[in-house]
């Protein structure tokens, strides 16, 4: 419980004729950790269990295009990949004219338009490795989302051992190993200088190239979550072994920045494409060292969200009747040094809860004249959290229904107190924004 009381008062004291103090409980809750529990007024309401985070996901629910679902697993494009398709047909249209026997400029362009469709379709047969393998050793997956030149597989929770973040890793880059080794095989079998010799050469290379790429040793690339997996295995520490793998994620990035910066300097007379290819190599860069920094973000809030326990940030309440005014609410929790004010209904059952930054934002003449329940949020399913809930499912809880405040009930069905939004927030280390 902070030291500061959060309500803007600090009386000291009230008298017992105040009728609407006989109708509350006697008393408020004791501070967390003193293993005291006093009489509260029960709910009456059953407590919400949620079992994940709200769906969405890192990038998004919207403007998604469903294409699809392996194993009950849906694919999704976003439109921004439309801007990789148009930038490989343009690209490759007049080389692939060039290259492929008796074709003309339409059709060159045509083949550009392929080799773009044959690049997504093998990032996503490179996620679906990773899909299908997640599925294996147990961890759901939400579902798979491209976007530019990046998949993604949203896992539904993280690998519980090192051997199978080491398998899942792994199961991508090796996808596309060994697509480069059956396109390649088969332009073998193909006439030379034929479109489809063609177009299985260049797939064969960028599988090649999308498997070494994603190889490399640093976050999020799959090749550092190899090498996280096995620093989590020498250390026994999962955070460590993220925290190794970001920062050579960026180490990464530093050096493809300066690759590129260099590069373009020295080809910039000879090839006028040299810009382009400077500034989406850049994007890469920039796509590593963010990434790299947003995996460890994650697992530092995983780390913090595991180790929570909500009875520690528990601010003692009181139980009033709905007309309380708002000053001799404060004035009989500043008192009883509670934190915080649950409304109550005339059978003592919680009804709503009192909204710091609403009773924040009234000016000292207007309290007397307000009561509780003006400045309250009425009570249902989503505001209120059992006490022995994981930490996972109450960030969980969190995010499905923001709130600056939740009725916190024991296993018996009876409150324990209010969890402020605030007070979450700040154990985990995040920004918090008033709702």
């Amino acid at each position: 419980m902070r030291s500061d009381h959060p309500w803007g008062t600090n009386p000291a004291g009230i008298t017992p004729e105040q009728s609407f103090i006989a109708r509350s409980q006697p008393a408020a809750n004791r501070g967390p950790g003193d293993g005291k529990t006093a009489s509260v007024a029960s709910t009456g309401m059953s407590t919400p269990q949620p079992t994940s985070a709200p769906p969405g996901g890192a990038t998004g629910g919207r403007r998604l295009v469903r294409l699809g679902s392996v194993a009950g697993v849906g694919i999704f494009v976003a439109p921004s990949w439309l801007f990789i398709l148009a930038f490989v047909t343009l690209t490759y249209g007049d080389f692939l004219h060039q290259l492929v026997d008796g074709s003309s400029e339409t059709a060159g362009y045509a083949l550009a338009l392929a080799f773009g469709l044959i690049i997504g379709a093998s990032i996503v047969l490179h996620e679906l490795g990773h899909t299908l393998v997640s599925l294996l050793v147990g961890v759901r997956v939400k579902r798979i989302v491209v976007f530019l030149l990046v998949g993604v597989s949203e896992l539904d929770g993280e690998p519980r051992r090192p051997r199978d973040e080491f398998a899942i890793a792994a199961a991508g880059p090796l996808t596309s190993f060994v697509l480069a080794a059956v396109c390649w095989l088969l332009s073998l079998l193909a006439p030379d200088g034929s479109a489809p010799a063609v177009l299985l050469l260049m797939t064969a290379w960028s599988n090649l190239t999308i498997a070494v790429f994603n190889a490399l040793p640093g976050l999020p690339l799959d090749g550092g979550r190899l090498l996280q997996a096995a620093v989590w295995r020498i250390s026994h520490n999962r955070l460590t072994g993220i925290r190794i793998g970001a920062q050579a994620g960026r180490v990464l990035a530093g050096l493809l920045t300066l690759g590129v910066l260099f590069g373009g300097a020295a080809v910039r007379r000879s090839n006028a494409d040299s810009f382009t290819f400077t500034v989406l190599g850049l994007m890469v860069a920039g796509f590593l060292w963010f990434g790299a920094g947003q995996s460890l973000r994650s697992a530092e809030l995983a780390d913090r969200t595991g180790q929570l326990h909500l009875s520690q940030l528990i601010r003692p309440a009181v139980y009033l009747p709905g007309p309380t005014p708002v000053s001799e609410a404060l004035r009989y929790a500043g008192q009883l040094r509670a934190t915080g004010i649950v409304v109550i209904d005339s059978d003592g059952r919680s009804r709503a809860i009192v909204d710091e930054s609403q009773v924040a934002g009234l000016r000292s003449d207007q309290r007397p004249w307000t009561s509780v329940a003006d400045v309250a949020r009425p009570l249902q399913p989503g505001l209120i959290l059992r006490e022995d809930l994981p930490g996972e499912q109450v960030l969980a809880a969190v995010r499905r229904l923001p709130a600056n405040e939740y009725l916190v009930i024991g296993s018996d069905g009876v409150s324990r107190g209010v969890l402020a939004a605030s007070d979450l927030a700040r154990a985990l280390g995040l920004r918090f924004r008033t709702n």
